[in-house]
């Protein structure tokens, strides 16, 4: 099961500093400003990539992440990116704004499951020996203290619905799952992310939905169903899709929007 804690802005009627609000809820606020600590603490614990087809113009590509620290990690940017022998980058230049994703709030121990698809540059396309490997890195933007649902740091655990997903024959697909948020309120959705393996449980491949799944960030248990993953036709054939693996981005607020190289694409 993977586990992804999530936080909202929108406060309650609360007391003073030590007061919790009536009701028990009495959400916290994270700092803004410049990152501060390292991100050494957030580690990639496994990843995988298949390139789709065989012939190649599509790589899906999925880790797990964990946080190591006993802090909570929050806006944790994950960059992704395919590389040939020489190192060098051989995404379509189109879709260097999808190589960046952000996970909003990731707990202490917690393990999330990340996923991505990006295009080959069409000078990589024809050639077989263009990808030698994937690179998928994480920077932590701030880290909070541990809370619990009442403080709006409360787990968001999902488990897929077995038996419910579909792959069709490009490689689009949905996959359906069960929602269990902690938190006392209402979050923001951006976006569901989800990682593939096939009948041995090895990752082979990823995708991210930047359409948010509304139910996913309410309280309490909810399902989403047939939640569409047509990105890029990122499924792999050798995908078993009753172990996919889907982390639910429920944030504070959505962010604005930024034009600027590096930014999270949700």
């Amino acid at each position: 099961m993977i586990v992804v804690a999530a936080a909202v802005a929108v406060f309650l009627v609360r007391g003073g500093d030590d007061e919790p609000a009536a009701g028990g809820c009495r959400l916290v606020t994270p700092p803004s400003g410049a990152p501060i600590g390292p991100s050494s603490g957030v580690t990639v614990v496994e990843q995988g990539y298949t390139r789709i087809p065989s012939s190649g113009t599509v790589v899906s590509m999925g880790a797990v992440l964990q946080n190591t620290t006993d802090k909570v990690a929050y806006r944790t940017r994950v960059k992704f990116d395919v590389l040939n022998a020489a190192g060098t980058s051989v995404v379509w230049q189109k879709h260097h704004t999808f190589m960046v994703q952000e996970i909003p709030v990731i707990l202490p121990g917690a393990k999330v499951a990340v996923g991505d698809a990006l295009a080959l540059a069409e000078s990589a396309r024809p050639d077989p020996g263009a990808v030698a490997r994937v690179s998928i890195t994480a920077t932590v933007s701030r880290w909070l203290n541990a809370g619990d649902g009442n403080k709006g740091l409360g787990a968001v655990t999902t488990k897929l619905v077995a038996g419910k997903g579909e792959r069709d024959a490009d490689g689009s697909g949905s996959v359906s799952f069960n929602t269990n948020n902690a938190n006392c309120a209402q979050m923001v959705g951006r976006g569901t992310s989800m990682i593939f393996r096939d009948a041995v449980g090895k990752i082979v491949g990823g995708s991210l939905s930047t359409e948010p799944a509304l139910s996913a960030c309410k309280p309490g248990s909810t399902t989403t169903p047939d939640l569409a993953i047509s990105t890029l036709r990122s499924i792999p054939e050798t995908a078993d899709l009753n172990k996919t693996e889907v982390t639910a981005y429920c944030d504070f607020n959505r962010p604005p929007r930024s034009t600027e190289l590096g930014a999270p694409i949700n």
